[in-house]
């Protein structure tokens, strides 16, 4: 969210993006996307496995934006600031 808060470059920083999208629920309190985001191809999920020195195995999931995403994002935050 830090590089799609960088890209928009509206004066609208990370924290107070992922806040906004959780207001407008898109995405859940642990930022993850709703599915109906994920089906409509703003967001993809991708999971990770690693080995923690003790040995271990976790997973990490990492939200990925695509450009329609971006898009929707930027139409959200403009209706904002706007709204200001």
């Amino acid at each position: 969210m830090a590089q799609v808060a960088k890209l928009l470059n509206m004066g609208i920083g990370r924290n107070r993006l992922f806040q906004l999208l959780r207001d407008k629920h898109i995405l859940m309190n642990n930022n993850s996307p709703y599915q109906y985001y994920v089906d409509n191809g703003w967001f993809r999920l991708v999971e990770s496995r690693f080995t923690k020195p003790n040995g271990d195995t976790c997973i990490n999931i990492k939200t990925v934006v695509f450009q329609k995403g971006i898009k929707g994002i930027k139409k959200i935050v403009e209706k904002e600031l706007d709204g200001r």
